[in-house]
């Protein structure tokens, strides 16, 4: 019995229209902003082909679209392996390992689409130039267009669910055969049609066809007329989305921007709540010492009032005495002391103690130069530094007290036995 239980995806990456290319034609699936446009006739695959076609069947829109690009079978080299049960928490880094292995005499850098085999079953690894998905970046986005990634074509029919399906994808050039189950791609068998009329390339095809399990729903695009009017891919197709280095590097510095502004906007709570309650504080104060006033003037009893006016005085003291942390002025000394090449991920002060966590290329360098700003002290790290992944810049973690911030002095005037 088909279990339809729908699967929990982890990939972060979607779009909001997906164009697919299909011999000479560009067509793009339903969406319901998208002006119904005809489909526009490509002379050749080339990059600025692709980017003007979609720039003329696309309506130009204020919003940044992002655009996912299904691909022929024949841009991707696909590579079966079976992997164990432990690389699937590091699947990429470990395909990747393998790469002489799988395409020997490959030397140019390939994108991988990969995904973490059920234990005992074997995955289907992807692969594609990376200098031929960077060139379909930059002339998308010489035409203002924002190519969000790369899917091969078969993938873009994959259902939401777990149950076992099939793919047979024939183009003009090839003839792919896609076998997914429980969310990977476990097959992936593409002939050439070049020698069609041969008959070993007959029997090559009919065994695959063969091959495919029977009972297996399956999912057939012969010509063009199959793949007009397709809804968007579901979320099982940005599985095996490929992220040009371009998109990537533009998704980073937008969720860097969002967390900076986060940040601030915390911090500027933060302040305006501290300022509230003092100005409260103080407010409170100068109306006690005007009901003083009225009433020395209406001769009730002064020391009594005094009395009260200290009380005040001292409940109030340890709010308007609390040392400050100037958190602007301590983020404006960082933003000009990190440099452009340098930036931080995580901030943190308490106690007038800071600890940030980041990226820099030279964070020794880094721990220099803010040992040399006078505002901090006993600057030093607080993690290892390391490095993650393929990043160039490595992860640091660096301490550092305020000079000016006595805690300790206002702890003992109005807190000494804690």
């Amino acid at each position: 019995m088909k279990s339809s239980k729908r699967l929990k995806r982890k990939s972060s990456t979607t779009s909001d229209i997906c164009l697919i290319v299909h011999g000479s034609m560009l067509l793009h699936t339903k969406h319901h902003n998208l002006i119904a446009q005809p489909d526009e006739s490509l002379l050749k695959l080339t990059p600025t082909e692709l980017a003007n076609a979609a720039r003329r069947l696309l309506p130009v829109t204020t919003k940044r679209t992002r655009i996912a690009l299904a691909l022929p079978s024949d841009e991707f080299v696909a590579t079966t392996l079976k992997l164990p049960a432990v690389a699937a928490q590091n699947i990429k880094n470990v395909v990747n390992l393998q790469l002489p292995t799988l395409l020997p005499g490959v030397t140019e850098p390939l994108l991988l689409a990969v995904q973490a085999p059920t234990v005992g079953e074997q995955t289907c690894a992807l692969w594609m130039p990376t200098k031929r998905a960077e060139e379909l970046f930059q002339a998308f986005d010489k035409e203002g267009l924002f190519l969000n990634c790369i899917l091969p074509r078969p993938v873009v029919v994959l259902p939401n669910t777990s149950t076992p399906y099939q793919v047979y994808d024939e183009d003009d050039e090839t003839i792919t055969c896609l076998e997914w189950s429980n969310g990977v791609i476990q097959r992936w068998l593409q002939l050439p049609k070049a020698e069609r009329d041969e008959p070993e390339f007959q029997t090559q095809l009919e065994e695959t066809l063969s091959s495919l399990q029977m009972g297996v729903e399956q999912e057939w695009k012969s010509s063009v007329s199959d793949w007009e009017n397709l809804p968007s891919p579901l979320p099982a197709a940005y599985d095996y989305a490929f992220i040009p280095p371009g998109a990537a590097v533009r998704k980073a510095k937008a969720v860097q921007r969002k967390k900076r502004i986060g940040l601030i906007f915390a911090f500027i709570l933060l302040i305006i709540g501290l300022i509230g309650g003092i100005y409260y504080a103080i407010d409170y104060e100068l109306s006690l010492k005007q009901r003083l006033a009225e009433l020395k003037r209406r001769t009730i009893d002064i020391s009594q009032l005094r009395a009260e006016v200290g009380e005040i005085e001292q409940l109030i003291g340890p709010i308007k005495n609390l040392p400050r942390q100037d958190i602007v002025t301590i983020l404006d000394s960082l933003d000009k002391a990190i440099p452009k090449d340098s930036w931080i991920i995580s901030f943190h002060i308490e106690e007038g103690f800071v600890k940030v966590e980041g990226y820099s290329p030279e964070p020794t360098e880094l721990i220099e130069k803010l040992t040399n700003e006078p505002k901090f002290i006993e600057v030093g790290q607080t993690r290892d530094i390391s490095k993650e992944g393929s990043r160039k810049e490595l992860r640091f973690g660096i301490g550092f007290k305020l000079k000016d911030f006595d805690l300790e002095s206002y702890r003992l005037e109005y807190f000494p036995d804690r």
